[in-house]
């Protein structure tokens, strides 16, 4: 009997799932570095909002970021997103491609 053959076709077999896994842990840790990214930037952009520069100012700094400053009640509610690109074949479609990664932080309207 042929171990080395019998090997093979498992390992044809196991590959995609094999693939599929690595594939999604790593998109995973994407979507997961880039909201910690936004929740620091999101403290920045409080700081330089309290600080008194106006919405198109930030923006001016952060050109890459959609970010919204919108009354609430007694707040300001700061909202921040950014899209992250979906590798993983399947995932994509479940989840859209680019996913978007919304941050909020709210501040009280002094």
């Amino acid at each position: 009997m042929n171990k080395k053959g019998q090997a093979l076709v498992e390992f044809v077999l196991i590959l995609p799932i094999l693939l599929f896994l690595i594939l999604t842990v790593y998109d995973f840790g994407m979507i997961y570095s880039k909201k910690n990214a936004l929740e620091n930037k999101s403290a920045d952009i409080v700081d330089l909002y309290k600080s008194g520069k106006t919405l198109a100012e930030i923006k001016n700094i952060y050109p890459d970021l959609e970010i919204n400053i919108d009354l609430v009640d007694d707040y300001y509610m700061i909202g921040i997103s950014d899209k992250v690109k979906i590798i993983t074949p399947g995932l994509n479609r479940i989840f859209g491609n680019p996913y978007k990664i919304n941050v909020e932080r709210y501040i009280p309207n002094e």
